[in-house]
């Protein structure tokens, strides 16, 4: 029996990435599996409960602050943390990215205003 007519007849046959149709079919296949997601991530960022989360999960992220711990392993947690909300925020600004200054200015206008009796900082 020949192998390269079994290699070729099965499906899950080996991946060649130097044979143009194992290529075509594994870019067809990654698309058909990303289209789902993608229209589930426009309907969360289309709601404002969902901006609402993913402005948090990008803040919890640690997106908006720096990384730096008190030690390596502190600082290496808080990347991979950050890696997180750059991938999502990579999926916002590629799916919908009006929406990210729509989540923004929502955000921005749920903060309470400071009139400055209660900040932190003195002018001492």
């Amino acid at each position: 029996m020949d192998n390269t007519t079994d290699r070729n007849a099965s499906a899950d046959a080996a991946y060649d990435a130097g044979d143009r149709r194992h290529v075509e079919r594994r870019e067809k296949s990654a698309k058909t599996a990303r289209l789902p997601r993608n229209a589930d991530f426009r309907w969360l960022m289309g709601e404002p409960r969902g901006r609402r989360f993913i402005w948090d999960l990008l803040a919890k992220a640690g997106l908006f602050r720096s990384s730096l711990g008190l030690s390596p392993e502190l600082t290496a947690f808080n990347e991979g943390r950050r890696d997180l909300g750059l991938s999502v925020l990579a999926d916002l600004m590629r799916l919908c990215p009006e929406q990210y200054a729509r989540m923004q200015a929502e955000a921005i206008s749920k903060q309470p205003v400071s009139n400055g009796e209660n900040d932190d900082r003195r002018d001492d």
